[in-house]
C-alpha cells in the first residue's frame, strides 16, 4: 500500500483514540482476522484507512449489542440490507432464549429466597408441635436399606437422588429428607424401610419406574410437624411427637415426612447438626369418622 496521502491514514493509536477502544483491542482484532489495517509495514506497525472508521464503528456497535465477533466480521465480508437483517434476527432470537433462561433462574432463586425466610420462620419454634395444611408432593425416595445409618450414608444416597433429578432435568435446590414408614415406626422399627427423598416437579409422570428407587406421593392435608436439631435419619424425637399427637386425639394416616430444611452449609461451631422438620399426616377429631361416612 501506498502512504503518500498521510491524511487518509492512521496510525494504530489514532484508530484507537478516534473509536473508543484500546490498542490492545485492535492488535486482538488483527490477530484474530475481525479487523485489520490496511498497511503493515517492515517494523510492524499498523497503520489504518479513515475508509475504515465505519467499519470499526459498526464492529463496535454490533458487539455492544454482544454479537459474536466472528459473526460480525463475516457479516461485514457479506453485507447488504438482507444479511444485516438476518444477523440481527437470528441474534434476535438468542437474546429472547437468553432472557427465558434468566428468566427461569430469577424465579429459582426467588423460590429460594422465600424458603430461607419461611425458614427463619420455622427457626422460632423448636421442638413444638403445631398443626400445618400442605399440598399434594412428589417425592422420588430410595431405601436405606440398612438399620444403622450414619452421615456418609445419608449423604451418599442423597446425592443419588440428585444426580438422577439431574438426569431427569430438574434441580433440587431444597424439599429433601427421610421418609419413615408409619407402620415400621408403629412396630417401633422406624428406619427398617427408611430412605432418603428429594421433591418432584408437581407435573412429574409419576407412572415412571427406576431400578433402584420409586415415586411417592405425600398427599395433601393436615400435618403435625416439629421442627428439630437432629440429622434426617434421627429417630430420638419420635416418641415426643407421636405422644402429643395421641395427647390431641389426632389420628395418623400416612408416613412421616422428615424435610431437611437446613443442611451442613449452615453448621456452626456450637451445632454441628441438620435443622429438620418431622411432619406426620393426621385426621382431626371427627375427620376419620366424616371420611367413612362419606365412603359409604
Amino acid at each position: 500500500m501506498s502512504t503518500d496521502h498521510e491524511d487518509a491514514t492512521l496510525t494504530i493509536s489514532e484508530m484507537a483514540k478516534i473509536c473508543h477502544v484500546s490498542r490492545q483491542t485492535l492488535i486482538y482484532y488483527d490477530k484474530n482476522n475481525i479487523f485489520k489495517p490496511v498497511y503493515t509495514n517492515k517494523n510492524g506497525y499498523r497503520l489504518y484507512s479513515i475508509y475504515q472508521i465505519p467499519f470499526l464503528r459498526e464492529i463496535c456497535a454490533l458487539k455492544d449489542k454482544s454479537l459474536y465477533l466472528k459473526d460480525i466480521a463475516t457479516n461485514l465480508d457479506n453485507r447488504n440490507i438482507e444479511t444485516a437483517m438476518d444477523l440481527l434476527i437470528l441474534h434476535q432470537k438468542n437474546l429472547d432464549q437468553q432472557i427465558l433462561a434468566l428468566q427461569e433462574k430469577k424465579r429459582s432463586i426467588t423460590e429460594r429466597i422465600l424458603y430461607y425466610q419461611q425458614a427463619e420462620i420455622e427457626l422460632s419454634h423448636i421442638e413444638q408441635p403445631y398443626l400445618k395444611q400442605f399440598p399434594k408432593r412428589n417425592l422420588l425416595f430410595q431405601a436405606w436399606g440398612c438399620q444403622e445409618m450414619t452421615r456418609k450414608q445419608m449423604h451418599i444416597s442423597h446425592m443419588n437422588l440428585r444426580n438422577l433429578a439431574h438426569d431427569l432435568d430438574f434441580e433440587v435446590d431444597y424439599g429433601w429428607g427421610a421418609l419413615l414408614f408409619d407402620a415400621d415406626i408403629q412396630a417401633n422399627d422406624p428406619i427398617r424401610h427408611a430412605g432418603a427423598y428429594v421433591r418432584l416437579p408437581d407435573d412429574f409422570d409419576m407412572t415412571r419406574t427406576f431400578s433402584d428407587c420409586q415415586c411417592v406421593v405425600a398427599p395433601a392435608g393436615t400435618y403435625v410437624c416439629m421442627n428439630v436439631y437432629a440429622m434426617p435419619y434421627d429417630t430420638s424425637f419420635l416418641e415426643k411427637l407421636y405422644q402429643w399427637i395421641r395427647q390431641q386425639c389426632y389420628t395418623v394416616c400416612g408416613d412421616l415426612v422428615n424435610e431437611c430444611i437446613l443442611d451442613t452449609t449452615f453448621y456452626t461451631k456450637e451445632r454441628q447438626t441438620d435443622f429438620c422438620q418431622l411432619q406426620v399426616p393426621v385426621l382431626l377429631p371427627g375427620e376419620d369418622a366424616r371420611q367413612k361416612a362419606g365412603a359409604e
